[in-house]
């Protein structure tokens, strides 16, 4: 991935042409980007405090829909990441076929794309909890430390989902059933105090656990589920894929002209 540095001029187009191509044609446009996020917001904010008043514990917060967002911010954009960047070389099968086009570059500016998305939410999020002051100032610098596991995680993902998915088209259809699974496995919508005895290992064990736990200690302050044991699993973790990822994907390139 060396070779992303003499590319950055491409990879800055495709990140813009796919931000503004998501809103071409819409009233609002790069608007739609502040107002879906703020809606989401809102909507949680009375179903969660007006309708359902349910409160999480051990969480840094009584707002049941701080906790959630918390924990929807990083999972949409793994989740947009993933699944966008596993057919990102298919869906640019003209830019591939081209000489000595470096289609690695589709996929990285797919998950940068939504890191984007996810970074304006983030945003809102900030200046609302400061707004209701439950923003711990002191602990945002841990996003310095879950952003960067998170793209390794979700490159090395989409890398080798991508490369699998030339060859391989059913890789699509799976992998939204194991992303429906993985969303119900993560301590998003519950604590991780209320995963019973038997499954708190493998609720552990899933790197999205820890992740989530880092943007709440970002947010929220609080330490739950992110013991540095469980922060060295995440980033091994996320080393590893991503180093399959990168290795997978160049091993399986040439053979991409001949397969789309």
């Amino acid at each position: 991935m060396r070779r992303l540095f003499g590319h950055t001029f491409l990879l800055r187009e495709l990140i813009r042409r796919d931000f503004q191509g998501r809103y071409a044609g819409s009233f609002l446009g790069f608007l739609w980007s502040f107002v879906q996020p703020l809606w989401q917001l809102l909507l949680f904010s009375f179903v969660f405090s007006t309708v359902m008043d349910i409160r999480p514990t051990d969480s840094g917060t009584e707002r049941f829909w701080v906790f959630l967002f918390c924990g929807l911010l990083p999972w949409l954009a793994v989740q947009e990441g993933i699944t966008r960047g596993a057919t990102a070389v298919t869906d640019n099968s003209g830019l591939v076929k081209k000489l000595q086009f470096p289609s690695q570059v589709l996929v990285v500016a797919v998950v940068l794309t939504a890191l984007l998305h996810e970074a304006i939410a983030a945003g809102l999020f900030v200046a609302a909890l400061g707004l209701i002051g439950e923003l711990s100032w002191s602990s945002l610098p841990w996003l310095l430390v879950a952003v960067p596991l998170q793209v390794a995680l979700v490159l090395g993902l989409a890398l080798a989902l991508a490369a699998t998915h030339v060859f391989f088209r059913d890789t699509v259809q799976i992998l939204g059933m194991v992303m429906a699974a993985w969303f119900y496995l993560t301590p998003i919508v519950y604590p991780l105090s209320m995963v019973p005895e038997p499954y708190d290992g493998w609720i552990a064990a899933n790197p999205l656990t820890t992740l989530a736990g880092l943007y709440r200690r970002a947010f929220l302050g609080g330490t739950t589920g992110t013991t540095p044991e469980a922060i060295g699993w995440l980033a091994a973790t996320a080393v590893g894929i991503l180093a399959l990822g990168i290795w997978l994907f160049r091993r399986l390139r040439p053979s991409f002209v001949d397969e789309i």
